[in-house]
């Protein structure tokens, strides 16, 4: 019977070792159980290949290996991962797990599909027939470079470890111990999900829709600037035409360490929502050369680059143990900036406050804020939905800047009226030298004062947004103030100045393009204020 969509021979494929149907027949009558709830749950019918005997079919001359092959070119790989599946060594590991793995990733669906509820779906679908070893789980993980996630199978009571039966149904259960009926039920609607997401990718393209806080994507232009021709030692693949860039900018998402995969995939779809084309589009490559390869191609088709960075340090390479492939793609990508002035670059950091970050990482981190510029924003935004707004953001600057507004002003002070008293003996000192504009913010006030603020910023040469106890206050309102006069095309500049007492100011910091962040003493900000604006050689 032929598979629903015509480039595949078969639906699903279940790979598992032959041994675990020896004893009892498992793997048969779990094939037979599935087929029933398919046939329930799905209108199609499906066609599943699954090899009773290794041998079946297959003469004394005949080779097992390419004889399977055109049988793996299938919709859907079911591993039944058992405490002897994870062997390097064996056939199906090495002749239909791996295969699979890289023939998915290299096709049209790719292996990671968006499901029709919005969320990713895998091509691999494994099941768990047995509690499995610590090094059994790594190697799973590192092999489809993420967390494993799996339909489990397993008996559950103390000392024991054995798959799942359906007759097991019927007996009493050990407390909390699963049923044979849900699980099989659960692979089906897993499978119907994975079909309907086939389907959709394969239909006719509609219009991408907007997430929701994100309706005003601006009308994109391609960069103005061609892509530098590339040196020797580090080829760039040539950008392809406008018109073949399906969803709007393309913004190279570098693949991560394998704790932030799940990260990487909602921040995809949320870029994909908000009108922006995501490349690359498949699994991280396992071989070293392939990788930075596809990753200087993907880096030449975008005009921005997005890297999240947690605890780990990722992957390194053979030939280079001090340097990740995380680390790899902010380099490129920073190689890049250097030759196209309007590529930008963004650094999410986002570590699990829980755990240690590693000391690698830790410095790769430092070097990156060490080495902050006007195309290279760093944030610890607190949501992927946070993060493409403050890209787009950047990225509608990239555009020719509108006619330059003349400044009515010096500085323009900013502070809430929390802190007054602090905040008028300082502009007493400042008024002395400087002409000033000062906004006191009131909690209660009716004021539009975003809106008077984004006004009057862009009308003076330096805006200042101080704090002492309002910091709670000062850091979102600096951020979306930030966002609002332009992000990094700002033509003002902003000083974000707190005092350092409270202590705990000293965790408020803003670290964007065109944004100078401080922590002084209360006398020191005046001066800090005076030497900023000498240092930007604002005539005053």
């Amino acid at each position: 019977m032929a598979a629903l969509l015509p480039e595949f021979e078969y639906d699903i494929f279940i790979s598992y070792r032959h041994n675990d149907n020896l004893f009892d027949g498992w793997v048969t009558e779990f094939v037979a159980r599935l087929q029933e709830e398919l046939a329930a749950t799905i209108k199609e019918r499906l066609s599943i290949y699954f090899d009773k005997d290794r041998t079946d079919g297959l003469g004394d001359t005949h080779m097992v290996g390419p004889s399977l092959a055109h049988r793996l070119r299938s919709f859907i790989l079911i591993p039944l991962i058992s405490q002897t599946y994870c062997d390097t060594t064996r056939f199906s590991w090495q002749h239909e797990f791996l295969p699979f793995l890289q023939q998915a990733s290299a096709d049209r669906l790719g292996l990671h599909l968006r499901l029709p509820s919005g969320n990713v779906g895998c091509r691999i679908l494994p099941l768990r027939i047995h509690n499995l070893d610590a090094t059994d789980v790594q190697l799973l993980e590192h092999t489809m470079g993420g967390p494993l996630r799996t339909i489990d199978f397993v008996y559950q009571d103390l000392g024991v470890n054995r798959p799942l039966r359906a007759k097991d149904d019927e007996l009493p259960r050990p407390t909390g111990g699963l049923l044979y009926r849900n699980q099989i039920n659960k692979v089906a609607n897993a499978i119907k999900e994975l079909v309907a997401a086939a389907k959709q990718q394969s239909a006719p393209a509609a219009t991408t829709p907007v997430a929701p806080g994100l309706q005003d994507a601006p009308a994109w232009a391609p960069p103005a600037a061609p892509v530098s021709e590339a040196t020797p030692t580090a080829p760039v693949a040539s950008a392809p035409p406008v018109a073949a860039r399906a969803n709007g900018p393309v913004v190279f998402l570098a693949w991560t360490s394998k704790e932030l995969a799940a990260r990487r995939e909602e921040l995809a779809l949320v870029c994909t929502k908000a009108g922006l084309h995501v490349v690359p589009t498949s699994d991280c490559p396992l071989d070293e050369n392939e990788f930075r390869l596809r990753t200087q191609e993907a880096l030449a088709s975008a005009v921005c680059a997005l890297h999240l960075l947690g605890n780990e340090f990722g992957r390194r390479f053979e030939d280079d143990d001090e340097c990740s492939f995380p680390m790899f793609a902010y380099q490129e990508a920073r190689r890049v900036a250097g030759s196209r002035p309007a590529f930008r670059q963004f650094v999410w950091y986002c570590p699990d406050e829980a755990l240690a970050v590693k000391p690698a990482q830790k410095a790769f981190v430092n070097t990156i804020r060490n080495e902050l510029t006007e195309q290279c924003t760093f944030t610890n935004a607190p949501s992927a939905m946070q993060l493409v707004e403050d890209l787009r953001s950047s990225l509608r600057q990239a555009a020719p800047p509108a006619a330059v507004i003349e400044k009515e002003t010096d500085i323009f002070f900013v502070f809430n009226e929390m802190d007054l008293e602090e905040a008028n003996a300082i502009t007493d000192r400042l008024s002395e030298e400087f002409p000033l504009e000062i906004l006191t913010i009131e909690p209660d006030s009716e004021d539009l004062y975003k809106d008077i603020t984004v006004r009057a910023i862009p009308k003076s040469k330096l805006a200042v947004v101080y704090f002492k106890h309002s910091a709670g206050w000062a850091l979102p309102f600096v951020k979306q103030v930030w966002r609002l006069v332009g992000g990094a095309g700002s033509t003002t500049p902003i000083l974000f100045v707190g005092e350092d007492d409270p202590v705990l100011n000293r965790m408020h910091g803003f670290k964007a393009p065109k944004v100078i962040s401080r922590i002084q003493p209360h006398l020191g900000v005046s001066e800090e204020v005076r030497r900023v604006f000498q240092q930007l050689n604002l005539p005053a």
